[in-house]
């Protein structure tokens, strides 16, 4: 495995690389264009839902139920950028315009209103494909399975993507374990499979440099998700169980950034760390190292926090439903991109995990409700096998089972 070389620099905590501070990458509309193109794209969902249903009623029906589930996702408008010439509303949400746009969406006024136009199966999976990891993070949802023998070949590896593309799916994340390091067969099997799904990887920035990070571009990867949890370097380093943790993620960062990827930060937000005043620095970090998405993740009592105190309050909860609104309505944070924060949609709407809308695949190829809710429900291998996927459900996420659920 490669590892960063350790130097005075580094060890600072002075950002490595300053053109973080120049906002380069990506981009926020100004006021007449984000108006027109959100005129735009609701024309278009307008057109889409005609030629689908041909009934007004059947239309209304299907933009009231958006409406409502924008609201109860993002307490308002959701913020875009613009990058690589297209518009970017959401990390879970292809880019507009899009055929994956258009497929998603079509997918989603099935949901509502059934139709008979084709549709996903799944609109995400994430699928760990490695076991190997130079990292001890300190909330690892895969630490029973860390740097045991890989479950899977190269070739099982693509075989269980291709089936899984066949079946529809809006977009695979690579994780592990760690899965830059297992980065040459990643790339191939990005670079091998079907071009119609976007990849994401998901990394805590170990072995990601300009170099790997424009191979896995030229490959077919549309972005990564970088972990970043905290904006100080030695408490990052401390929680992730790496002395050079920060100084990765920040490589991570700027190198995916120099090659067009698209790019988010992650957070998952502990008991330490669920107040304003940490949310919005670190909000302010992340945006500074020109990601295009922020994600915050509560922590669950899984993997190596089993059997640990480790859910948030409700007053913490609260505190961070109130940054998030403002975070992503508040005209004084324009500078901050677009923020999802998981925990708020699901206490409003239940998840959308668990055969909803995603499922989870761990490092010995067992399906999951999500990676932070174990449920063990069945070998990947045996579902794609079945005659009749919809036979074996996934088992719906224990955390969010209603609208009222928490």
């Amino acid at each position: 495995m490669e590892v960063l070389k350790s130097t005075a620099e580094e060890k600072s905590t002075k950002n490595i690389f300053p053109e973080f501070h120049k906002p380069t990458y990506s981009s926020r509309p100004n006021s007449f264009t984000e108006f027109w193109v959100r005129k735009w794209i609701r024309l278009h969902m307008l057109w889409m839902a005609i030629k689908i249903y041909g009934s007004i009623k059947k239309v209304k029906r299907v933009f009231v139920a958006f409406d409502e589930f924008r609201f109860k996702m993002f307490a308002g408008k959701r913020k875009f950028g613009v990058k690589n010439g297209k518009y970017w509303f959401g990390l879970y949400l292809p880019p507009f315009p899009s055929k994956n746009f258009d497929r998603y969406v079509q997918t989603e006024m099935n949901r509502y209103v059934p139709h008979s136009r084709p549709v996903n199966a799944y609109q995400q999976i994430n699928y760990a494909i490695t076991t190997k990891c130079p990292m001890r993070c300190e909330h690892c949802f895969e630490w029973d399975n860390l740097n045991l023998k890989e479950t899977f070949s190269l070739e099982e590896l693509k075989s269980i993507v291709s089936q899984l593309q066949q079946k529809g799916v809006g977009q695979i994340s690579l994780s592990g374990g760690e899965p830059m390091a297992r980065f040459k067969d990643m790339l191939e099997l990005i670079r091998d499979a079907e071009k119609s799904t976007p990849f994401w990887v998901l990394t805590s920035g170990f072995n990601l440099d300009e170099d790997k990070a424009k191979k896995l571009k030229e490959a077919g990867a549309t972005g990564v998700i970088v972990s970043l949890d905290h904006f100080d370097p030695d408490s990052h380093n401390i929680f992730r169980g790496h002395p050079q943790a920060f100084q990765l993620a920040e490589r991570a960062a700027y190198a995916s950034n120099k090659a067009g990827l698209v790019l988010a930060i992650s957070l998952c937000v502990t008991r330490e760390t669920a107040n304003a005043a940490f949310l919005i620095q670190h909000a302010s970090l992340a945006a500074k190292w020109g990601c295009d998405f922020i994600q915050w993740l509560e922590p669950k009592p899984e993997g190596h926090y089993r059997g640990k105190e480790v859910t948030l309050s409700q007053e913490q909860i609260n505190e961070m439903e109130s940054v998030y609104v403002s975070l992503n309505q508040d005209k004084t944070y324009n500078h901050i991109p677009h923020l999802m924060y998981h925990g708020y949609y699901q206490r409003r709407m239940g998840c959308l995990s668990g055969g909803k809308f995603s499922f989870y695949i761990d490092a010995r190829g067992m399906v999951h409700s999500c990676p932070f809710c174990h449920s063990s429900d069945f070998k990947i291998t045996e579902w794609l096998e079945a005659n009749d996927t919809n036979k074996i459900p996934v088992t719906a996420c224990k955390s969010y089972t209603s609208e009222t659920s928490c």
